[in-house]
């Protein structure tokens, strides 16, 4: 068995109860040739109890009982069209006639939408949400939120392959998708915000994501390129649909990758998608699986990519004591420091910096502040790991440092230094400290 074939079926072993996603599709088709939205006849639908929703964009038929947030989700669609668009590189003249047909079935009562007709043929027990052409499908959800999303979701693969011809392969096509059902809905002002990074847990609730991925990140590793591995062909499990919206979030949003990772929509349609992706990065690809392993070890609501990404800068071979300074409000920082396996060397750290502290800043020292606490070690504490592939104190498993440690890596690499603070949190910290790293006195 593959590397992912194990590690998804370790997933798959879990049950948590987050709403499944689209089935499958492998679409190709322009949309000159894409054939209409089914005609639906509006006399039998409204005497089965099925309301239509009409926006510019997209046309809803629901049996769900009408509330402002199931009446306004043709607007919602709307003010989601433009901002695919300018993503996508699609200009206003092409909007002009595209219109999108959907429906939205209440989750215990599909019979009057079976009776007419208005269900998917070859896919009538699709679990949650599924797209064909220019339609949708969705089942009601107990979450408004997660009934969005699931929206949002479909119709970006309807966008796609209206205008681009194709949604590409299964880790992009939905990993894309999920990245602009991630949402952000603002009930005073009525506007929509795509392609977000929630900020907590209760801002989409049974999204789950994040919660996902850092189930399983201190259980097993996932190499990026086991997510390429990802086949939708078949219905994909929750924990998969996380996978690829953690890719496609750290591609899109990581400033040295994000403008390769957008260029790839002009190759949806290529065979060797995958191949292409692979190309775009080499000059990268060993630093991006390292700060991969490191994002998804470190993941949380709020995640700030611009602070928590890495400047990998080769560090030299120690001759002398070294002293460099790590900024407090920065992921992982280079020490210019090459550590050699087996050779024995001390970390010695000093100075004051500020912590945030629910929202109160705290004076603190490399030792941390033992009065709170993240993921298990005193907030603001000195960590160290090696950027190396091997096992050892790597970017995704750092040892403690504190004030001073000893340390005799098992394999080489430059040693890279950062206070330990959730990546949310990283913006109202303030000051450096000064770690001095030397070869051990024998």
């Amino acid at each position: 068995m593959s590397f992912l074939g194990g590690a998804l079926a370790i997933l798959a072993i879990v049950n948590f109860a987050f709403a499944q996603s689209s089935r499958p599709r492998r679409p190709d088709t322009p949309l000159a040739n894409m054939p209409e939205p089914r005609l639906v006849d509006e006399e039998r639908a409204r005497a089965a109890g099925i309301r239509k929703l009409t926006g510019k964009y997209l046309v809803l038929y629901t049996n769900v009982k009408s509330s402002p947030e199931v009446d306004r989700l043709p607007k919602v669609f709307d003010q989601a069209v433009p901002q695919w668009a300018e993503y996508f590189g699609v200009g206003a003249d092409k909007l002009r006639n595209w219109q999108v047909q959907g429906f939205l079935i209440s989750a215990r009562n599909r019979e009057p939408f079976e009776a007419l007709d208005l269900v998917p043929a070859g896919n009538e027990e699709f679990p949650n949400g599924i797209s064909v052409g220019r339609e949708f499908w969705l089942y009601s959800q107990p979450s408004d939120y997660y009934q969005r999303h699931l929206m949002l979701h479909e119709g970006t693969h309807v966008f796609m392959l209206s205008f681009l011809g194709g949604c590409g392969p299964g880790w992009y096509m939905e990993g894309t998708a999920e990245l602009f059902g991630t949402h952000r809905y603002d009930e005073r002002y009525k506007q929509l915000t795509l392609r977000t990074m929630p900020t907590s847990r209760g801002e989409v609730p049974m999204w789950g994501r994040v919660k996902l991925i850092r189930t399983f990140s201190d259980q097993l590793e996932q190499p990026l390129a086991a997510v390429l591995e990802i086949d939708n062909r078949r219905q994909l499990g929750d924990s998969q649909y996380a996978w690829c919206w953690a890719a496609t979030k750290f591609l899109d949003s990581h400033p040295r990758y994000r403008a390769r990772f957008r260029k790839l929509q002009n190759n949806v349609t290529a065979p060797d998608f995958n191949d292409r992706f692979r190309q775009a990065y080499r000059s990268h690809w060993n630093e991006m699986q390292a700060e991969w392993q490191a994002y998804i070890a470190t993941l949380d609501y709020g995640y700030d990519f611009e602070r928590m990404a890495i400047d990998f800068r080769r560090g030299q071979p120690l001759t002398k004591p070294v002293q460099v300074a790590i900024a407090a409000d920065r992921g992982w920082q280079s020490s210019g420091v090459r550590l050699e396996a087996g050779r024995t060397y001390r970390i010695a750290a000093t100075g004051r910096y500020e912590i945030a502290r629910d929202g109160e800043p705290w004076p603190c020292e490399p030792g941390g502040v033992t009065i709170d606490y993240h993921d298990g070690r005193p907030l603001g504490m000195l960590l160290g790991a090696i950027d190396s592939t091997k096992k050892g104190a790597t970017l995704a498993n750092p040892i403690d440092i504190g004030l001073g440690t000893t340390i005799t890596p098992a394999a080489s690499g430059t040693l890279y230094l950062r206070v330990n603070d959730s990546p949310a949190k990283l913006d109202d910290n303030r000051g450096t400290l000064t770690a001095t790293i030397s070869p051990a006195v024998r």
